[in-house]
């Protein structure tokens, strides 16, 4: 925050003193030529924090926003609330594949895991349906229908 005050008060500084010359300056041909020297006093007083740090950086105006320990934690953060939503998501297009074929109150299993690209895989699909049920090409069905890249491991669910 002191840099930005200083700054400010060397822009204010400059206006003054561009002021004061422009009404102490003779009337006249003058005149043009010093309007173009005082812009451009203000000008260089304006952008001073970039040529003096040897470009442009927002660093110093806004140091709070661009502090590195909290970016990790909110890709951290990204990265599993789009885990849940694609899990959720393909979940919904199983459970649908299994209401199709009557197989209702089955149990979804996924597991998912996040590349460090943030890309989403599904390592693993396990369908779990009710005992005795006709579980023929649900597999491949599931592939299809639902979307899987992998092979969704069918099972019954237990009886305890």
């Amino acid at each position: 925050m002191e840099q930005l005050r200083t700054w400010v008060l060397s822009i204010a500084m400059a206006a003054l003193a561009g002021g004061l010359v422009w009404l102490l300056a003779p009337k006249g041909n003058v005149q043009k030529a010093l309007r173009a020297l005082i812009a451009t006093f203000l000008l260089c007083a304006f952008l001073s924090p970039f040529f003096l740090r040897g470009g442009v950086s927002l660093d110093w105006i806004l140091p709070d926003i661009l502090d590195t320990p909290t970016i990790p934690a909110l890709e951290e953060t990204v990265s599993r609330q789009l885990k849940t939503a694609v899990e959720e998501e393909i979940a919904k297009r199983i459970q649908a594949v299994l209401d199709e074929r009557g197989l209702a109150g089955g149990q979804i299993l996924l597991d998912t895991s996040i590349w460090p690209d943030g890309s989403i895989e599904i390592v693993t699909a396990r369908v779990l349906v009710p005992p005795g049920a006709d579980t023929r090409g649900l597999a491949a069905a599931l592939k299809a229908q639902a979307g899987l890249d992998v092979e969704a491991a069918i099972g019954e669910q237990s009886n305890g």
